[in-house]
């Protein structure tokens, strides 16, 4: 066995001395439990003892005055498969500070207490084997509890208190003001991850992290190769008690909600010169100004009684023309352009000096409305496009004329608000407005600025970001409301990524670069730290914040992703108003940004609302524009976006996305978003009471010493009979059925495979269950399009082993099966009709027919065209309506199973009918080839009559041939009725995706009106 001190020299750091190390081990609770001191890896297993070490460690400060020391006490990690033996980690912390305190007592003796020893007294300790009773005491002002261990070595221990002595009386001497740091900061990382409940950090959990799946957090694991139990144990703890928080403390308690209105412009290097209330309020009912009026009626920014036009005269003042900076006097929010990283530390009492002013001569008793923002972020891009700005710029002239026409916009509610914060870089800045009431809600406010232009660094192109708190104020009638609330982290990101369609990577890059880079600095000095309100002992220095240490996170602005389809396509698809919302579905699907998300090269678990308007960009003002304004030059394209993520701590609601139309003054139209921000009121003493009362009941879990037990029940699961698109549900209980918490998790059977089967979900996947509770995991079936293909073709019974590993326990097993019921979706249309009859009495995927006895055309697809052209004709909105998800069902199980469709008296009612049109959709677009072959679509989009359209039907296959036909006649006949006259391009525009398929993967796809045109030519 290594020696003590050795091990406690290799555990602690250079940096620190350890000067005395001996054995000892926890108090039996009774005399006779002295066994269960002890570790087994398996019921069978021999036991094996716990060993842990008391050590004195010393830490001497780099200016060489100061010197501290701490006692730990070292665990043996429970011994793992293929783990090194000899692996320790810290489980105790004790600071010897004033109130610490080390005794002893051994049989008929008194005790000692270090705190207060008799005067010129010695340790009489001569005793051989005497059995020492250890008790540390770290003093009431920390929060951790005293510990009581036994140990045999008697001179070691002597040493010990000796040392504990001399470094404690070494304390006593020094004050607060002989040091400018943290005293015992060393400490920390040795107990970062144990001393405390993370939950109680002031600094909110890494989104990107938050939005991961927790078990693929974890470590390598398989059946009989449990990984790295300990830091699992840790993540899996972390976020069972993070859902405690939120199923138990946030869901109950008191809910305050915050409007918060975004948005985005590229003003194109242009001073205000229009009404901008459509952006900044969304009062579209007035018509727009031409030119933005007075300010002194409207704003609280009126600059003064004599002033007729406000912005020309500030701009004439700061901005004389020579293209010399004017004198840097802005407030401390207007930040310097900067090519560089740079971070500034708002001050909440920023730019309110002349709002103030102006309350006096506003009308009083200006009426809030309901639908008022709480809040006002705009991000502007391009504000200055000099020279000169993209090197160097101080001019704050342009910010003042933006943020002035930004409360004229806000007309007479213009009162009711302030500048709350701004930061700028070259052309991007980002204001933040509120409303006067909730000024002092927003604290910690830090501000960015990130260049990553030419050369990657300059302020051409890059990002603003601002943070800050929001902290609630309980309404007068919550009980037990507390002064003081939980704050919400909120940050802002203003953004301008690189232009032009080609540049797409670069734009991906730049997001990356930006999230990486875009760091709030320190706000204020160690010193000028106060202690943290948790009551934890270690006050952790003032750390860089990333953007995504956030409870909720908005970024917006000029994002420049543009649509890979062809420029006539999309011009021909925007000017299109009769089928405007199909249409801009169809260019929603060529979207750079929702590529780049799908592939997860930028903006990963963001959420944008789909959208809905035209595109922003680009428009022009001369006489190169086509018939809706667009620039002849630049392709169409949404650049303007607006995206948020948030944790489970706040809800947010998006109850608007659209761009404005009636402000024309840049080549972009300005974007907005509404957003209703809820977050939870509760106190800070009701939260860290509340954690710390979860925490005792799992802190300690990866150490105790008693194996964890649990039962699961039952382990032969039977699902059945499971089917395409229909969820079946089994339960399975774990139940704690030891003394101690038990953390678990489903791990595969070996290194290569997979946790579950893809056709069976888990949840939850991971969990942790206290003694005498139970979990129930839900088991359940789902099989999409991709999955059904193949089940399609292979063995109908299913069947799979689960694992669930308890960490620092055994493996238990639960077996599942299931019978999978074949379906005509999700297959080929050369499979469909080898089949000797309806697909599910199909015994075996071998028993097709061979293909010269195939027939001509899937009987499942001519039994839904024959029906809708006997029963649907007639029928208003027939494809343009979704279907009844039930009348789907039972019409796709009539087509699996041959049965004949009997809907009774309801047959030919129109939801009937609107079901089988949507189910027919369905089919096609679930085939594993649609029905015009990729290969062909170039072609396809190339012909220019008719005649050339029915030639190229002779390169497709017969079976092909046979459904387009059936299917063209179909809807040729159906747009001849009076239910659909006028219809035909509605047609054309829902059945061309489907028929052809668009492949959202090839940078340069084929025209969609090409596609159309072809489709056109048989229908129309």
């Amino acid at each position: 066995m290594s020696d003590a001190f050795d091990i406690a020299q290799e555990i602690t750091r250079p940096t620190e001395d350890v000067k005395v190390a001996i054995d000892a081990r926890s108090v039996p609770r009774i005399a006779d439990e002295a066994e269960k001191e002890t570790w087994s890896g398996s019921d069978h297993e021999p036991t094996v003892p716990r060993r842990k070490i008391l050590a004195v460690v010393s830490h001497v400060h780099a200016d060489g005055k100061h010197e501290h020391g701490c006692v730990f006490v070292f665990t043996h990690k429970p011994p793992l498969v293929h783990t090194i033996p000899e692996d320790y980690v810290v489980e105790h912390a004790f600071p010897i500070i004033h109130g610490f305190s080390i005794s002893m007592s051994q049989p008929r003796q008194t005790t000692i207490d270090l705190s207060s020893p008799p005067a010129g007294s010695t340790f009489t300790l001569n005793q051989p084997r005497t059995e020492l009773t250890v008790t540390i005491d770290p003093g009431e002002d920390t929060p951790f509890s005293p510990i009581t261990l036994q140990t045999h070595d008697i001179q070691g221990l002597r040493r010990l208190l000796d040392e504990c002595k001399r470094l404690k009386e070494g304390f006593a001497t020094e004050t607060a003001d002989d040091y400018g740091f943290e005293p015992f900061g060393w400490v920390a990382p040795y107990m970062a991850d144990h001393a405390l409940p993370p939950l109680l950090s002031s600094i909110p959990p890494d989104l990107r992290k938050l939005k991961k799946p927790v078990h693929t957090r974890l470590s390598t694991a398989s059946a009989g190769m449990p990984g790295d139990d300990i830091s699992d144990v840790e993540i899996i703890r972390e976020e069972w008690m993070r859902r405690k928080v939120e199923d138990e403390l946030f869901a109950r308690g008191e809910k305050a909600g915050l409007k918060i209105r975004v948005g985005t412009f590229n003003v194109n290097g242009k001073f205000p010169s229009q009404d901008l209330s459509a952006w900044v309020r969304g009062d579209v009912a007035r018509p727009p100004a031409a030119f933005i009026p007075p300010l002194k009626e409207l704003s609280p920014l009126s600059l003064g009684e004599g002033q007729k036009n406000p912005i020309e005269e500030t701009l004439a003042a700061e901005d004389p023309g020579n293209g010399q900076p004017p004198d840097a006097t802005s407030s401390e929010t207007r930040s310097l352009s900067t090519v560089s990283d740079a971070t500034t530390y708002v001050n909440l009492s920023v730019d309110t000096q002349s709002a103030e002013t102006a309350v006096s001569d506003a009308p009083p008793d200006v009426p809030e409305d309901p639908s008022d923002p709480d809040m006002l972020v705009l991000g502007f891009q391009e504000l200055d496009l000099s020279t000169e700005a993209l090197l160097y710029s101080t001019k704050t002239a342009r910010e003042q004329a933006w943020c002035m026409a930004a409360f004229a916009g806000l007309g007479e509610k213009a009162v009711l608000y302030e500048k709350l914060a701004s930061k700028q870089l070259v052309g991007m800045l980002l204001v933040i407005i509120v409303k006067k009431r909730l000024r002092h809600n927003f604290s910690e406010i830090r501000a960015v600025s990130v260049g990553v232009g030419i050369m990657g660094i300059m302020g051409n192109k890059g990002a603003t970001a601002v943070r800050l708190l929001f902290t609630p104020t309980p309404s007068p009638s919550a009980a037990n409301a507390e002064p003081q609330t939980r704050p919400t982290a909120l940050t802002f990101v203003n953004a301008h990524l690189a232009a032009f369609d080609e540049m797409y990577e670069k734009r991906n890059a730049d997001f990356q670069e930006l999230s990486k880079r875009l760091v709030f600095e320190p706000a204020i000095s160690v010193e000028d730290q106060q202690p943290p309100s948790n009551g934890s002992w270690y006050s952790p220095a003032a750390a860089p914040l990333s953007i995504f240490e956030s409870d909720a996170l908005f970024w917006l602005g000029d994002l420049n992703y543009r649509l890979t389809l062809p420029d006539a396509d999309v011009r021909s698809l925007v000017a299109d108003d009769q089928l405007r919302e199909v249409n801009i579905r169809t260019l929603r699907r060529f979207d750079q940004l929702a590529s780049a998300r799908r592939t997860k090269k930028a903006f990963e678990d963001f959420v944008e609302q789909p959208i809905t308007h035209l595109p922003s960009y680009r428009f022009s003002a001369g006489v190169l524009a086509d018939g809706m304004g667009y620039d002849m030059k630049r392709k169409p394209a949404w650049t303007d976006r607006i995206l948020h993520m948030a944790s489970k701590a706040v809800t947010v609601k998006q109850r608007s996305y659209a761009s404005h139309a009636t402000i024309t003054m840049s080549d972009h139209r300005p974007v907005s978003a509404e957003f209703d921000v809820e977050v939870s009121v509760v106190g800070l003493d009701e939260y860290e009471a509340f954690v710390h009362r979860v925490w005792r009941d799992v802190s300690a879990i990866e150490y105790i010493e008693e194996r964890p037990r649990v039962r699961v029940e039952p382990t032969n699961v039977d699902f059945a009979k499971i089917s395409y698109k229909r969820e079946v549900t089994r339960t399975i209980a774990v139940v704690n059925i030891g003394k101690v918490p038990c953390s678990f998790r489903f791990v595969p059977q070996g290194p290569t495979a997979d946790t579950c089967p893809p056709w069976l979900r888990i949840h939850p996947i991971t969990g942790l269950v206290l003694p005498g509770e139970k979990v129930d995991v839900t088991l359940t079936t789902q099989v999409d399009e991709a999955l059904a293909s193949r089940l399609n073709v292979g063995q109908a019974h299913l069947e799979e082993t689960l694992v669930l590993h308890t960490a620092l326990g055994r493996d238990h097993f639960v077996a599942v099966s299931a019978e999978y019921e074949r379906t005509c979706f999700a297959t080929s249309m050369s499979w469909l009709v080898r089949l000797p009859g309806p697909v599910r009495e199909l015994q075996s995927p071998d028993d097709v027919l061979p293909e010269d006895r195939s027939v001509n055309a899937p009987r499942e697809i001519m039994r839904l065209v024959n029906w809708l052209m006997s029963n649907a004709t007639e029928t208003d909105g027939l494809f343009l309506t979704p279907g009844d998800e039930e009348l789907i069902r039972q019409i796709r199980e009539n087509l699996d199973t041959g049965g004949e469709f009997d809907f009774g008296a309801a047959e030919k009612e129109s939801k009937v009918a609107l079901a089988f049109g949507d189910t027919l959709l369905q089919l096609l677009d679930s085939l594993s080839e649609p029905v015009i072959p990729p290969a062909l679509h170039p072609r396809c989009a190339q012909m220019t009559s008719r005649d050339e359209a029915f030639e190229l039907l002779d390169d497709l296959p017969v079976v092909n041939v046979n459904v387009w036909i059936s299917l063209t006649a179909f809807l040729h006949f159906l747009g001849q009725q009076e239910a659909c006259k006028g219809r035909v391009e509605q047609l054309v525009a829902i059945f061309t995706p489907v028929l052809f398929r668009d492949d959202l993967t090839s940078p340069t796809p084929v025209s969609i009106i090409g596609r159309r045109n072809f489709l056109r030519y048989f229908i129309g």
